[in-house]
């Protein structure tokens, strides 16, 4: 549980890092800081994300500990010196994608620095090391607010708050170093085995998160080309502020309930597993769906709330484009991923994400979708919700692993109930006390629909708390008694 809840408060900080530089940078800096971060992200998930999906899976291997973790490392090397070499032949070429020298060879250094922390965090999570993990990504949150806010405020200027932003990552990555080290390990101990299963593992997964990243990339570079740097930093903000947003909420979704699943297949067999990945299908909808519609509903409230003024009326507007496609996406990653990946068959994964990416370039090549950042946004939308229809019709073929049609169905009703009643909420004053009345009264809401449908046995569920609640105080007294 440690481990969600850090990857809860990390989605959570970097979540107010975007709003406060947004605001320090203004929309044209702030649009050419988003498009590197994106590239960089995405760099780093296509050259190195197969190594750390690769960590969780096999580094918590006592017998071979020391063979694997001399091949990732190897990996590691080689991958760095593969992504300066394309990024040398891309700069030589002339290329720049609209952005200045200095930025485009600072991508691939923050792509570097950015992964070499969650590799690490990777290798803590599978090794159970909860204190190395928490300081680890406590203390990049630390000086990524000390380096890059004051650099930002500072300067105004996407490029110093770039190296400030690399700069956070990488010493971070080297002050919690030692625990990553592996006694034994050397270049010698390396496994070409290990590498290829390595690859085979992990191809079809990290393909497919680099092709939805791709998405927003690709419609970045558009808006950053034909819309200029002002309309990028505010549908930059519209999207990064969704989709952390929805990223957090689907930290335990996603984290904890397949690693239940896994469980059940371990103890009681792989049918075990499949209900158990039906219900999760229900759990995970039951966390994102009144997340949308609550975030679409309250979209002005949210916006006056913490958007800078710079940003506000473009934001709520877009807000309503972009959040159904990050319902979509973190949907397809929380409750289709785990279909797949229970049967070692990982391929639909980047099939669902081809077809999407395919849907967003045809949009922007058939429709008017460039001409406007709501256009830009729409097709981003349409197109995870293009992967999402796609992984939903491979996935649920399985009849064990379905969801019950009433779940799904009360989940949406109650969303939209939820959503209907909170919406007039956004003309209270001052936006803390709307967002407040909408958090207590719209969820309150939601969560007596869902008791009332008994919505993934979530009646029993209340009722064991209740009882381990009561029981509690009980022992307590029985304690003082004695």
């Amino acid at each position: 549980m440690q481990f969600a809840v850090v990857f809860f408060l990390n989605s959570a900080a970097n979540f107010a890092l975007g709003i406060v530089l947004s605001a320090l940078l203004g929309p044209a800096e702030f649009g050419r800081y988003a498009t590197v971060a994106l590239a960089a992200n995405t760099l780093a998930g296509a050259v190195f994300d197969w190594l750390r999906h690769s960590s969780l899976r096999f580094s918590g291997d006592h017998d071979e500990r020391v063979r694997v973790a001399s091949s990732l490392e190897a990996s590691y090397l080689g991958a760095i010196a593969l992504l300066f070499v394309g990024f040398g032949l891309v700069a030589a070429s002339g290329v720049n994608f609209g952005l200045s020298s200095a930025l485009l060879a600072m991508t691939p250094l923050l792509a570097v620095a950015l992964n070499r922390v969650d590799y690490a965090g990777a290798q803590f999570r599978a090794r159970g090391l909860e204190r190395a993990f928490t300081a680890i990504y406590g203390l990049r949150q630390l000086l990524t607010f000390a380096f890059a806010v004051t650099v930002a405020y500072v300067t105004r200027d996407a490029t110093a708050t770039i190296v400030a932003l690399a700069a956070a990552s990488l010493i971070a990555a080297i002050a919690v170093s030692r625990p990553l080290r592996t006694p034994g390990a050397a270049l010698r101990r390396v496994s070409g085995r290990k590498v290829v299963e390595f690859l085979v593992y992990a191809k079809p997964i990290v393909i497919s998160l680099v092709i939805y990243q791709s998405i927003a990339l690709i419609n970045r570079q558009v808006a950053l080309d034909h819309l200029g740097a002002v309309a990028t930093g505010k549908l930059s903000l519209a999207t990064d502020l969704g989709q952390r947003l929805f990223q957090a909420a689907n930290t335990l979704p996603e984290l904890l309930l397949f690693q239940y699943a896994l469980e059940r297949e371990r103890s009681e067999g792989r049918a075990a597993a499949e209900r158990q990945i039906g219900v999760n299908m229900i759990y995970a909808l039951a966390v994102l769906a009144p997340l949308a519609g609550g975030y679409m509903a309250m979209a002005p409230t949210f916006e006056a709330l913490v958007v800078p003024s710079a940003y506000r009326g473009d934001f709520a507007r877009l807000t309503l484009l972009v959040a159904p496609g990050f319902l979509a996406y973190c949907t397809t990653l929380a409750a289709f991923h785990p279909v797949f990946q229970l049967e070692r068959r990982t391929w639909p994964l980047t099939l669902a994400a081809c077809v999407a990416l395919a849907t967003d370039l045809a949009l922007l090549r058939f429709t008017d979708a460039t001409a406007t950042i709501d256009g830009l946004a729409a097709a981003n939308a349409i197109s995870l919700g293009v992967g999402f229809c796609i992984a939903a019709a491979m996935a649920l073929r399985r009849r064990a692993s379905r969801p019950r049609l009433r779940d799904v169905l009360a989940i949406a009703a109650a969303t939209l109930v939820m959503a209907a009643a909170v919406r007039p909420l956004n003309t209270l004053h001052p936006a803390a006390l709307a967002a407040a009345a909408a958090a207590i009264g719209g969820g309150g809401l939601y969560g007596a629909i869902l008791l009332l449908f008994d919505v993934g046995g979530l009646r029993a569920l209340a009722a064991g708390w209740l009882r381990d609640l009561r029981r509690g105080p009980q022992r307590a007294d029985a304690s003082n008694r004695v």
